[in-house]
């Protein structure tokens, strides 16, 4: 007569647990992915393969600093490539009037030339229009707080962005008022007034 052993009736466990803990690795290393951003994706798949994409937000980057550049732009519009994807820090200052959301006559070529430049990447990415504001109240005026007036900027740059062939599904509004102040790294050595008129920024995030 055969008999099983314990042991032997037990082994069917071994697999059973080896096939649990595979799944459970699956399913965190799909959960990572989920939360790793472009950005960080692009960077991890350029170190891989050694080539840079011409569509990745690295080299629209470098398009848009060249851009920069050639047109004596820097004290308008700066960039800045993060986790959360590729920042186009507008100085609002020289967009808006002080307290105002509607743009500068004399800004509005300008700003579309930037904003152009994204319209072939419309399929590819998501777009944010972040408005920003200084600590300081508003008092009078058309604005009850700098929260109306973040967003009426914000929405502003984003009717232009949408202007200029950017897709309405693709883009997305946010006003944070003086919520998101900028690192003190990069305020350092200003003046009280160039920190204020730092903060007075509408970013136009790509992700």
């Amino acid at each position: 007569m055969d008999r099983r052993t314990g042991h032997d009736e037990e082994t069917w466990l071994l697999s059973y647990a080896d096939l649990i803990t595979n799944l459970l690795i699956f399913f965190v290393m799909l959960l990572s992915v989920s939360e790793i951003s472009t950005a960080k994706m692009q960077e991890v798949r350029e170190r891989l393969t050694g080539v840079q994409s011409p569509t990745s937000l690295k080299s629209i980057k470098a398009e848009i600093d060249l851009a920069i550049q050639n047109q004596k732009l820097e004290h308008l519009i700066t960039t800045d490539l993060t986790d959360d994807g590729l920042k186009l820090s507008i100085n609002s200052g020289l967009v808006f009037d002080s307290g105002a959301a509607e743009v500068l006559a004399a800004s509005e070529q300008v700003l579309a030339g930037m904003l152009n430049i994204l319209v072939p990447y419309a399929k590819q990415y998501h777009f944010a229009v972040e408005g920003h504001t200084d600590s300081r109240p508003i008092t009078g005026g058309k604005y009850p707080s700098n929260w109306e007036l973040s967003t009426a900027r914000a929405n502003a740059v984003r009717i232009r962005l949408e202007g200029v062939g950017v897709g309405q599904a693709r883009v997305r509004v946010e006003g944070y008022a003086d919520t998101r102040p900028l690192p003190a790294k990069e305020l350092a050595g200003l003046s009280e007034d160039e920190v204020l008129a730092r903060h007075r920024r509408v970013v136009v995030r790509v992700y």
